[in-house]
């Protein structure tokens, strides 16, 4: 590295023209901001002969997650692995046998893996690009991947799919896996990952056709269906029935209701509109149909039925709705119940999408529109791989009671009976039982609460144990099943083991409406559960720092009766869809246990969480989420480990801020580049102040000894 600067180039120049031959594409910019670029003036190169025994092991640990028992190392392999890699030696002539750390192949996919003991020498990038120039290719993990790979491709190989090259750097605590794809004529540059779980059978085919070709997830395929109904519908809406905006959703549930009666046909809407026979009407059907299937389920107490049929009630009566439109032929109600039944009615009901919040959705692209009153009510819909999160984060499972106190579309009800009917397996009584008596919710308004107990109804929930009320306002012992004893005591009833909550944001802005913020709402919700229950809220990040004199005296209040276990950062672009700048955490609790002082709370900052925002399709997964969301569950549960960037664990007190930014500090020691890079920014600074008339003493040489003096390094 000390050569002059015309051997340097001379020999930069033929290491190009041989890595240029090695590999017959060109190598494509970077096209992620995660992958971390060195600059070529600073370059450092590892110990060749570094011990990497604890990282190989590592590696192992890793494989051995995904099923690798025994993958090929070094040399080892069959003949076409060993031809494929002959003349790919990483030293400077190249001559020798590749002999990668790993290799093995998945799904028709080869797969690379190449370590190194530390983290800087994970991937060296020049211009955004992998080098496989020696040494660089014999000195990084990715690049010595990449180099194997290019060779492999090269020499040839029995299998199309194309090479998955991995660098991985550090160890257990501190380490860095980064990822490119070699296939011919190409090298495109992947985010980091958190472990190996993209390369597992199930997987592997799922993750490049994401992450390396850009196609769409297959959860996201299956319901672009469900999406392009509901713009039909609002168009439809508007232009064939004249539906005001906050009426839509309540006519997609009836209707819906209506399809699931035995006996209602689309065949009957015939458009008979005579003033004279209302009962004729299409609207009148549907709405009766509707009635009776919710009578059929034992759908709780006449009122809440009441509620939901006067949500309904302008079905029948709407003289646009029910007359046969000259543009269609029919009547628009008919049209409407057509497409719901062809393309949506299958995926309410369909047993394997049924954590998926069909009605929620609707009612959010309704919204979308501008008019209605999502955004003036402070309503966030909550994404659907968030509340699957959230159950996972609170291990809710078949024998739990579960309470969400601001229900809405009732998205947490429907994520959560879907993790508790897995967990309860082929028994139908605890299936049954869930389904009856374990899934309550509260909701204010009457919309969302039409729109919640269709959800749960069409779920398979009989009895529906949807309040319309206020979380402030409902009766604490009622809702938990408590008795009144005989001497006036409280029998505890079977209370609450779990609380989702996405609270309404933004409500306390005024002085008058202090007490509906989202810390109260969690104060409140926590009264609900049983001691030691949990919960799980998701808030925006403000919440975690006690915006107002008032929640700042909430934050005393919580710890005084309650433990909060963790807080976890999430993605600014969570609420995207929602069209919501907001930055949401995670926030975890349990119930009815004072929070010890020398207690360490976990603050965690998944912030790259596998979801970004693409242009026309909005938050979509990357090809990551499943294996990064396993990742935080582990790291959670101390099953694995990850460094403070990812997770701090520290006391807390109710003044501090409740958030990982807060407690963060970098526990890497400096490099020899950071240092450089220090010592350059306090010279330029020096310069400035000197150069402005600022700098009180004079400029001194600036020296090995001075540098160490100024910076006080021990370097």
């Amino acid at each position: 590295m000390n050569k002059p600067q015309a051997s340097k180039q001379a020999s930069k120049q033929a290491s190009k023209q041989a890595s240029k031959q090695a590999l017959e594409a060109p190598k494509p910019k970077s096209s992620t901001s995660h992958n971390k670029s060195i600059p070529s003036a600073s370059v450092a190169l590892p110990d060749l002969h570094q011990n990497e025994k604890a990282t190989d092991q590592f590696v192992r640990d890793l494989l051995r997650d995904i099923g690798v028992t025994r993958p090929w190392e070094q040399d080892g392999g069959p003949k076409w692995k060993r031809d494929a890699l002959a003349g790919g030696s990483k030293s400077k002539t190249g001559n020798g046998e590749g002999k990668p750390e790993f290799v093995f192949v998945v799904d028709g996919f080869i797969v690379i893996v190449e370590d190194k003991k530390e983290t800087r020498f994970t991937r060296f990038l020049e211009d955004s690009q992998v080098t496989i120039e020696f040494p660089y290719r014999q000195g990084y993990a990715l690049n010595g991947a990449v180099h194997y790979a290019s060779a492999m491709l090269h020499n040839g190989v029995p299998y199309s799919k194309g090479i998955f090259a991995v660098g991985i750097g550090g160890d257990e605590h501190h380490h860095e896996i980064a990822v490119a794809y070699v296939g011919p004529g190409q090298i495109k540059l992947l985010d980091d990952l958190d472990n190996l779980d993209v390369f597992g059978e199930k997987t592997a085919s799922e993750y490049h056709s994401v992450a390396v070709l850009g196609n769409k997830p297959q959860a996201e395929i299956r319901l672009d269906t469900v999406k392009a109904a509901a713009s039909r519908l609002h168009e439809g809406m508007r232009n064939y029935g004249s539906v005001e905006n906050d009426r839509k959703a309540p006519l997609v549930s009836a209707i819906l209701l209506a399809l699931e009666k035995p006996g209602f046909e689309i065949d009957d809407l015939k458009g008979a509109y005579d003033e004279h026979l209302p009962d004729d009407w299409d609207g009148a059907k549907i709405y009766k149909a509707a009635h009776a299937y919710m009578l059929s389920k034992g759908f709780g107490p006449q009122q809440k039925i009441g509620t939901l049929l006067d949500q309904f009630a302008f079905i029948e009566k709407s003289p646009a709705l029910n007359r046969v439109h000259k543009d269609l032929g029919i009547t628009p109600l008919k049209w409407f119940a057509q497409i719901l039944k062809s393309d949506v009615q299958r995926v309410v009901t369909d047993p394997s999408m049924s954590s998926f919040d069909v009605l929620g959705n609707f009612y959010h692209e309704f919204i979308s529109y501008g008019g209605g009153d999502g955004n003036t009510l402070g309503i966030v819909l909550t994404p659907e791989h968030v509340t699957a999160l959230m159950t996972e984060l609170i291990d809710i499972g078949s024998g739990d009671w579960v309470l969400d106190p601001a229900a809405g579309t009732a998205s947490f009800l429907i994520a959560a009976m879907h993790r508790m009917f897995k967990d309860a397996g082929d028994d139908e009584m605890v299936k049954e039982d869930i389904r009856k008596n374990r899934l309550h919710g509260i909701e204010l308004q009457d919309k969302l609460f039409a729109i919640g107990t269709t959800n749960m109804i069409l779920r398979g929930d009989g009895k529906a144990n949807f309040r319309r009320d206020s979380i402030f306002e409902a009766p604490l012992h009622e809702m938990r099943g408590d008795k009144l004893g005989t001497g006036g005591g409280w029998i505890p009833g079977h209370g609450f083991t779990k609380v989702l909550l996405n609270p309404p944001y933004g409500q306390a802005k005024e002085k008058a409406t202090r007490d509906l913020s989202e810390l109260a709402f969690i104060e409140r919700a926590l009264e609900f559960l049983n001691p030691g229950g949990r919960l799980a809220a998701i808030v925006p990040q403000s919440t975690m720092v006690g915006k107002t004199k008032d929640d700042k005296s909430r934050k005393v209040s919580i710890l005084k009766k309650h433990t909060l276990d963790a807080v976890i950062t999430l993605s600014g672009d969570t609420f995207s869809d929602s069209g919501v700048g907001v930055h949401p955490v995670i926030a975890l609790f349990t119930a009815g246990r004072p929070h010890p002082s020398d207690a360490k709370v976990k603050f965690v900052n998944f912030q790259h969480d596998g979801y970004k925002v693409q242009m026309h399709r909005g938050l979509t997964d990357d090809g990551t989420a499943a294996s990064r969301r396993k990742h935080l569950l582990e790291v959670l549960r101390g099953d694995a480990v990850d460094d403070t960037q990812f997770i701090v664990r520290s006391e807390v007190s109710a003044q501090d801020e409740w958030c990982h930014s807060y407690f963060y500090f970098n526990d890497q020691p400096p490099s020899y580049n950071d240092f450089k890079t220090a010592v350059a920014d306090h010279l330029t600074w020096h310069v400035s102040m000197y150069a402005h008339g600022r700098d009180e003493s004079p400029m001194k040489p600036m020296t090995t000894k001075t540098i160490k003096a100024e910076s006080g390094s021990n370097l």
